[in-house]
C-alpha cells in the first residue's frame, strides 16, 4: 500500500500540486486547499442551518425555504471531493497512512449518509412540516456530530502524525 501510495505522490500531477505556481500563492496546493475550503463551507454552512433548524432553534424560519439547500450542499460536495482527491495525491504517502485521514473519511461518509436520510425524513413526503418528526430530530443531531468531528480530524491532519 505504501508503495502505491508513494507513486501516487511522486505522479506528474501530484508533483504539479506541490511545486506549480499560481497567482493566489506559491503553488497550486493553495490554490486547491482555498477551493477545498469553499466548498467545505458550502456543505457545513446550509447542513449546520438546517440541523439546527430541526432542533427548534429559528422557528420563524419556515423548514421549507430550507429545501434548496441540498443543491448548494452537492455542489459544495463535488468541489470538496474534487480538491480533497487532488490535495490526497500530492501527499499520499503522508496521509494515507494516518488513521485521522480515514476518521475523517469515515465521518463525511456517514454524515452524507445522515443527510440524504434527513432529507427524505424532512422533505420527501411533499412539503416540510415546521415541527421536526422525531425521526429527523435524531438524525440532525447525527449529522451536527458527524461534520464536527469531521472538521475536527480534517483540522488534526495538520498535526496528528
Amino acid at each position: 500500500m505504501e508503495e502505491f501510495l508513494l507513486r501516487l505522490q511522486e505522479s506528474d500531477f501530484g508533483l504539479w500540486v506541490t511545486s506549480a505556481p499560481t497567482i493566489f500563492g506559491p503553488d497550486v496546493y493553495a490554490t486547491i486547499l482555498m477551493l477545498h475550503t469553499v466548498g467545505l463551507a458550502m456543505i457545513v454552512g446550509p447542513a449546520w442551518v438546517l440541523d439546527v433548524r430541526l432542533l427548534g432553534y429559528g422557528a420563524r424560519l419556515p423548514v421549507e425555504t430550507l429545501r434548496g439547500a441540498f443543491r448548494i450542499m452537492w455542489i459544495g460536495f463535488f468541489i470538496n471531493a474534487s480538491t480533497g482527491i487532488a490535495l490526497f495525491i500530492s501527499e499520499a504517502d503522508d496521509k494515507g497512512m494516518r488513521w485521522v485521514f480515514w476518521v475523517k473519511l469515515l465521518s463525511i461518509a456517514l454524515a452524507l449518509v445522515v443527510t440524504s436520510r434527513l432529507r427524505r425524513a424532512v422533505f420527501g413526503g411533499g412539503v416540510a412540516a415546521d415541527v421536526a418528526p422525531p425521526r429527523a430530530r435524531s438524525l440532525a443531531k447525527a449529522s451536527l456530530l458527524l461534520w464536527m468531528v469531521a472538521i475536527t480530524a480534517g483540522r488534526l491532519m495538520a498535526y496528528v502524525k
